[in-house]
């Protein structure tokens, strides 16, 4: 029999912790929370996960302060940023980091779930600088809008 694979959830907010938590075991994941970086840092020394999400804003420590930290000692834990802030720059400074992806709060229980079935099923890869760029790449076509490329400005007449 396989198991289960495992998520953590880091966020200070009691009911977006309990909510995922409720969607994710609905569909077969074991599913612990923790709502400041401490707790989370406990919770990763007493079990292994194969997914973490991360609030950047917690009472005790920035989640962007915590990432490195992640990615180095559980280099191949996946970690998704999830954040109520929309920033770009934020967005960014995860990727450069070694964050998987970024979504935004509050999020759609079925883009969660493919998300997150998604990440899983992905070979465990290096995090690489070309995939990182990769990844930045799709981050900013999602936070930024379409936009049309300007006009060719008119030729000049030649003297």
């Amino acid at each position: 029999m396989q198991e289960k694979p495992s998520i953590l959830i880091v966020d200070d907010e009691e009911n977006l912790r309990l909510s995922l938590a409720i969607i994710l075991r609905r569909v077969g994941y074991d599913v612990m929370g923790a709502g400041t970086i401490k707790e989370a840092r406990q919770r990763l020394e007493a079990s292994a996960y194969q997914l973490a999400f991360l609030d950047l804003k917690l009472p005790d420590e920035s989640g962007l302060a915590f990432l490195p930290e992640l990615r180095s000692k559980y280099p191949d834990m996946p970690v998704v940023i999830l954040t109520a802030h929309d920033r770009l720059d934020a967005a960014i400074e995860a990727v450069r980091k070694g964050a998987r992806d970024f979504l935004l709060k509050p999020v759609d229980p079925p883009l969660i779930i493919e998300k997150v079935a998604e990440i899983l099923s992905e070979p465990q890869q290096p995090g690489s600088i070309g995939d990182r760029s990769t990844r930045l790449k799709g981050l900013l076509k999602k936070l930024l809008p379409e936009t049309k490329p300007p006009p060719a400005p008119p030729d000049k007449p030649s003297n």
